[in-house]
């Protein structure tokens, strides 16, 4: 930057010098950023340039990461609904998803609602599983397409909450569009349930995108604020264990050298690394999430199902770098994102990097760290 202010200053005194008997003012005007980081970039070649800071400020972040982009991000999400039951694992593709969402169906069950972006390298992606009414709510809340085996009364019928539908859903269900998935072979032989056997694949994914005309729709602001080493005061959180209603727990444990949680998962007594089946390793995040929010038990003519109220406000946690502070969420209508701040109200700022978010019941789910 000192560089440029003495050349443009040099430039000045010459045009002076040739005989401009008048002071023009200049006028700069900064350049759009959606950086809140200054990466250091260094060259060796003679020709290039050296970068300035104004230079290094003129780049990109990917809106649900933090991680640099050479360009801004111009990318619609897709959200899968994939199975978490014992009897589904291991499951494919979540390593390469942005954002993992762990959240009760029924009976002490969990169920995940992934949000990816990259899917040139997605892979094969699944068990795709069904929908509920806040798979329906927290994809729209990223403005990404939902991929699902159909799912319960409400969730079929587009609804968001109780009482509300969506005036448009955007979503695509294996049932009428099988096109998109497969039946794995290899599962069914080795004896898993039929409905542990449905995938689909990044390629599957990016067609449908196409086919439905959802890669043209609006980018949005998803609501995430990143920095490469967040700043906050916070509690030792080397292991934090995320507590469902019942029995159900996902364990994340700290790694000091990589900077990532670790992810476990427990069923009963039975301790179980999570793993991806398409890479066999076990599954990090940068950023752990625990949104407390109001559970209900509702009764949908088929069954008695989970719903959680995800409009409002409510509590919750959240640990990176080994840290863990309580913060707050706010959702004010369901094609918003959800905004996350403090509990003095200051935004929060997570770190680049992909992030889990589990979301228990206020009553009677818990978190606990050491």
């Amino acid at each position: 930057m000192k560089r440029m202010i003495a050349f443009v200053l040099l430039v000045c005194l010459s045009l002076c010098a040739c005989g401009n008997t008048q002071d023009t003012p200049v006028t700069t005007t900064a350049a759009p950023t959606q950086v809140t980081t200054e990466p250091t970039v260094e060259t060796t070649e003679a020709t290039q340039p050296a970068t300035t800071e104004a230079e290094a400020e003129v780049l990109y972040r990917h809106p649900l990461t933090g991680e640099v982009l050479a360009e801004p991000f111009t990318t619609r999400p897709v959200a899968l609904s994939m199975g978490n039951s014992k009897g589904c694992l291991p499951q494919y593709g979540l390593s390469k998803a942005d954002i993992v969402h762990e959240i009760e169906t029924e009976g002490g069950i969990t169920r995940l609602l992934v949000v990816f972006t990259d899917l040139e390298n997605a892979g094969q992606v699944g068990p795709i599983r069904s929908a509920r009414t806040y798979f329906n709510h927290l994809s729209t809340s990223y403005n990404a397409p939902l991929f699902h085996c159909g799912g319960s009364p409400d969730a079929k019928a587009g609804k968001y909450d109780l009482n509300n539908k969506l005036a448009q859903w955007n979503h695509v269900d294996q049932i009428s569009n099988s096109k998109y998935f497969y039946r794995d072979s290899d599962r069914k032989a080795q004896g898993y349930k039929t409905e542990h056997t449905l995938f689909t694949t990044g390629e599957k994914l990016m067609t449908a995108m196409t086919d439905k005309k959802f890669e043209t729709a609006e980018v949005v602001d998803y609501g995430y604020q990143f920095a490469e080493t967040p700043e906050f005061t916070g509690e030792t959180a080397n292991r934090v264990l995320v507590a469902f209603r019942g029995s159900r727990s996902t364990e994340m444990k700290y790694d000091a050298a990589t900077g990532l949680y670790k992810s476990t998962q427990f069923y009963g007594s039975t301790k179980k690394t999570h793993i991806d089946g398409q890479s066999d390793e076990q599954l990090t995040y940068r950023n752990v999430l625990v949104l407390m929010a109001d559970q209900k038990l509702v009764s949908d003519g088929y069954t008695t199902r989970s719903y959680y109220q995800l409009t409002g406000s409510g509590k919750g946690y959240f640990a990176c770098d080994g840290k863990i502070v309580p913060i707050k969420w706010t959702h004010s209508k369901v094609t918003d994102s959800f905004q996350y701040t403090l509990e003095d109200g200051t935004p929060l700022t997570l770190g680049v990097g992909r992030s889990y978010v589990g979301i228990i019941s206020d009553s009677q789910g818990k978190v606990t760290y050491e």
